[in-house]
Formats: C-alpha cells, sequence, structure tokens
C-alpha cells in the first residue's frame, strides 16, 4: 500500500508557518483515510451520510483556496485521488 505524506523537497529547517501549514495538510488527510475506513465498517446509514458529509468537507478543502494558499500547489485533486486509491484500491465507490 502507498501511503501519502506531505513533506517538503529538501530538508533544511522550516519556518514555523510552514511547518504548521504541512501539519494542517497531513491531518486533512489523515482524517479523511480514517473517515473512508470507518464508512466502510459502518452500518448505520445515519453515520454513513454524516461519515460522506465529513469527506466532502474535508475534499472542499484539497480543492480550496486554503489547499493552496497552505501548500503553494494546485495539486488538490490528485492528492484526493491518491488518498481514494490508497484506501479503497480501485473501487472509488466514496
Amino acid at each position: 500500500m502507498k501511503l501519502i505524506h506531505a513533506e517538503a523537497a529538501n530538508h533544511r529547517a522550516r519556518d514555523p508557518y510552514q511547518e504548521l501549514a504541512i501539519a494542517v495538510i497531513k491531518q486533512a488527510a489523515n482524517d479523511y483515510r480514517d473517515l473512508a475506513r470507518k464508512n466502510a465498517d459502518s452500518g448505520s446509514g445515519i453515520e454513513q451520510k454524516h461519515i460522506r458529509q465529513e469527506m466532502t468537507s474535508i475534499s472542499r478543502f484539497f480543492l480550496g483556496d486554503w489547499y493552496r494558499s497552505l501548500s503553494g500547489l494546485d495539486n488538490g485533486a490528485d492528492i484526493l485521488e491518491m488518498l481514494d486509491m490508497e484506501v479503497f484500491g480501485n473501487d472509488e465507490s466514496v
């Protein structure tokens, strides 16, 4: 299984803002993974609906301006695709 992690291209000391930005992006990716796994294991329709809403919110983060500001990149759709492949494999039925 391929894991996705936000890392800087080089290993120089980063400023605190950059460290915070990386932490926010990592947390969003981890939350998306956790929610996707919970959704697969959940039996309750109400709980699944709530989980899907949370996943949609995280998707909007990756596709939005805040992610682009934090990362300096416009690859949110690629990140989401990689997360889906990591969690669901070829089954992207979220």
